[in-house]
């Protein structure tokens, strides 16, 4: 039997099948925002026929016996008791900091959830919907995590899931297992559905579902899970503590397994929460989109030693932030940097990536070997120049691309044993410039 994994990115759908232990096809599609509305919001309907063709396609191929969802923590469905939304799903790029919302917050100490920009702590989000459209909220039954409402759609069966409410919502509390006081203080309690495993069978796929793709009457929809998590999962069930994992896509996500939170740096870093409930000290930079941005949307574009060289004996460098989510510096960036030509241009690009991944993995005091998964595992010059930063800790780089869908097929009971290859560093004088570059990181 074979297993569909559902990945929802910020950026991409991605729909994969994964049959003995390897991932046989994989089809996507953009995830776009739809401007109008309300508010800026997610297109569900679009990525719900996105979905259904996909299955269409891949039940033509295999048997598929299991259906896993995972998604980004910054979103959330609210839904009513007919199971329609009671309001669009919100785009985390919407500006509503000034909601009130870090009145009624929990605190750091307690949730692990740094005050996010826009609308990237999800506690923000529905504290937003629930003030500006009190009528609408009002017929909410559940508030599901985003990865919950897609095997909702799917099952019918709603549920609630650790690793996707404890990402920087600001709606769980990590340490203690439950959910935060600022829960409580709205009295949405009652609105989040019960409290499920990752792993765990909500039950088959809906008849409906199963008559328009072909799926077999017995598919089972697994509850689901946050996507970072997913990249950490296999790891953290096949390597000895202490180690690190960066998942890099949109957003470059840094996780230290063994690492402790207590003196997490407060507006920095934040923990998640792993699917066997552990706290996970975490920080992000939106890596990817800061790259493609960087070198003008030319993010393929593979820079050689020379041209790190060369910005390197300049001095050249870029220093954070460099957009509206500037991870552990908030704000927009107004940073100027000499004009290169776009070999260069893109090595100083990539160079800031290792910069930064290293500051995040210093940040939350990453030990023994990194693990780089995900989008960034082309780019060489980053690779070499994070193992030079990282030494003498190994840097390993997996030879799966989708560490997320590895990740998910395991929930069902898939084998994906971890594969990796060590990256060498590369022979140039970074010591001088890393130090430099800090010395110009803002407050």
């Amino acid at each position: 039997m074979a297993i569909a994994v559902f990945d929802i990115g910020k950026t991409n759908l991605k729909l994969s099948l994964v049959e003995n232990g390897e991932i046989r096809q994989t089809v996507s599609a953009p995830d776009r925002a739809v401007a109008g509305g309300l508010y800026p919001h997610i297109d569900v309907d679009g990525i719900w026929s996105f979905l259904m063709r996909g299955l269409r396609d891949l039940t033509r191929q295999a048997r598929i016996g299991d259906i896993v969802v995972v998604a980004h923590g910054a979103a959330g469905a609210l839904v009513d008791a007919a199971g329609a939304l009671a309001l669009p799903v919100l785009d985390y790029e919407m500006p509503i900091e000034g909601s009130g919302y870090d009145d009624v917050a929990s605190p750091f100490t307690e949730t692990f959830s740094p005050p996010m920009a826009g609308g990237l702590n999800l506690g923000r989000q529905i504290y937003w919907q629930a003030t500006t459209f009190p009528d609408q909220f009002a017929h909410v039954r559940y508030i599901l995590p985003y990865a919950q409402y897609w095997s909702y759609r799917l099952s019918g069966v709603a549920s609630s899931e650790v690793t996707s409410l404890g990402c920087h919502t600001g709606l769980w509390q990590p340490a203690a297992g439950d959910f935060s006081g600022f829960v409580d203080r709205m009295g949405w309690r009652h609105l989040f559905a019960p409290l499920r495993k990752a792993e765990d069978v909500l039950g088959p796929v809906l008849p409906e579902i199963c008559a328009a793709t072909g799926l077999p009457a017995d598919c089972r929809v697994r509850v689901g899970i946050h996507d970072s998590s997913a990249s950490f999962l296999r790891h953290r069930l096949s390597r000895t503590t202490p180690f690190a994992v960066a998942s890099t896509g949109t957003w470059v996500v840094c996780m230290a397994a063994g690492a402790p939170v207590d003196g997490l740096p407060e507006n920095s870093c934040l923990a998640n929460v792993d699917v066997l409930g552990k706290p996970v000290p975490v920080c992000t930079f939106m890596g990817g989109r800061e790259y493609a941005g960087l070198t003008n949307g030319a993010a393929a574009l593979r820079p050689a030693l020379a041209d790190a060289a060369a910005v390197i004996a300049d001095g050249d460098m870029l220093v954070p932030p460099v957009g509206k989510f500037g991870g552990p510096f908030a704000g927009k960036g107004t940073h100027a940097t000499l004009p290169r030509r776009a070999g260069e241009n893109a090595a100083r690009a990539s160079l800031y990536l290792a910069l930064m991944t290293d500051y995040c993995l210093d940040l939350i005091k990453a030990q023994g070997p990194v693990v780089i998964e995900g989008s960034l595992t082309g780019n060489e010059l980053y690779l070499g120049a994070l193992a030079a930063l990282r030494a003498p800790a190994e840097l390993l780089v997996s030879e799966d691309a989708t560490g997320t869908v590895s990740g998910a097929a395991q929930l069902a009971g898939e084998k994906m044993t971890p594969l990796s290859r060590p990256v060498p560093a590369i022979d140039l004088p970074l010591g001088t410039y890393r130090q430099k570059w800090r010395e110009a990181l803002p407050a």
